[in-house]
């Protein structure tokens, strides 16, 4: 009974009730689906999926397969409006869709990630883990032999506070990106917490040898969901191979704010379009040629 009294009033940790909150939000969406128009079966790639993911994704989605050079294989997630923006303060705005955010962005993209990345403005001032929620995927994500949330990856020059959730969860693994000049508080404060692990670069453009690092700790496979400075450096550095874009069938977002200032060199291997309320909304997966 005292043990039981106990388990009771057991108070539920911020982790535990950011998790039930997002497993809500993903089980009552409204999630419809996408329809095929260009199938990447034949492009050398890697099938995932179950009988949920392929009903609702008309088909498996799929990966590039692991990098034989040392390094992960990495993979961008975005959505832009129409017009291309990729910015805006509220991310949901852009007009995705609940299909594209809980299917794709908080679901396939990551489901067979070892780790997922971002940019420190984008978790700055708020309560972030990305993680898969929907219990679907969480099963997916499972039978793929992987944990249950992915390594978190955060990228910062400048430093940033450790305030947030996720650099307060000894249960998750994250790894911290940043460059020996960042500020001393910052890396006191990581010092303090164990479950951290710092990979420090000699310049801000030692992304690629960071990244060796990053293999070398036993991440095979990234997915990178932002921000925009971040995904054009490794764009640059030739370390993605995968650009999962959705774009939505609304006028949004700051103007001139696209994802990237160059041409793309890729090519389309799968082509989904939104159906009923997620009408105009295209989905893309773009394979990256190496070193764009």
């Amino acid at each position: 009974m005292e043990a039981g009294s106990f388990r009771a009033r057991r108070r539920v940790t911020p982790f535990e009730a950011f998790v039930a909150r997002k497993t809500r939000e993903a089980e009552a969406a409204e999630i419809v689906p996408f329809a095929a128009e260009r199938d990447g079966e034949d492009a050398g790639l890697v099938a995932i999926g179950n009988d949920w993911t392929r009903r609702l994704f008309d088909g498996p989605f799929y990966l590039s397969p692991i990098r034989d050079d040392g390094l992960p294989s990495t993979s961008l997630v975005f959505v832009r409006s129409r017009e291309g923006n990729t910015v805006a303060k509220n991310p949901s705005t852009l007009g995705g869709g609940e299909a594209d955010k809980h299917l794709i962005y908080e679901g396939l993209s990551r489901v067979a990630a070892d780790a997922v990345l971002s940019g420190a403005e984008t978790i700055r001032g708020g309560n972030f883990v990305f993680s898969t929620w929907h219990p679907e995927i969480v099963r997916l994500r499972a039978s793929l032999g992987l944990p249950r949330h992915p390594v978190q990856i955060v990228a910062t020059l400048r430093g940033l506070p450790l305030e947030g959730l996720l650099f307060n969860v000894p249960e998750l693994r994250v790894v911290v990106l940043t460059v020996a000049a960042c500020p001393a508080q910052m890396m006191t404060a990581l010092a303090d917490r164990p479950w951290i692990t710092t990979v420090v670069m000699a310049a801000p453009e030692d992304l690629a040898s960071a990244f060796r690092r990053l293999r070398e700790l036993g991440i095979a496979r990234i997915s990178c969901v932002g921000g925009r400075t971040l995904a054009a450096q490794l764009l640059d550095a030739g370390l993605i191979d995968d650009l999962y874009l959705t774009t939505s069938a609304k006028s949004a977002g700051e103007p001139n704010t696209p994802l990237y200032s160059k041409p793309l060199d890729g090519r389309v291997v799968v082509r989904k379009r939104g159906t009923r309320a997620d009408e105009g909304v295209t989905f893309e997966q773009i394979a990256i040629s190496r070193g764009s």
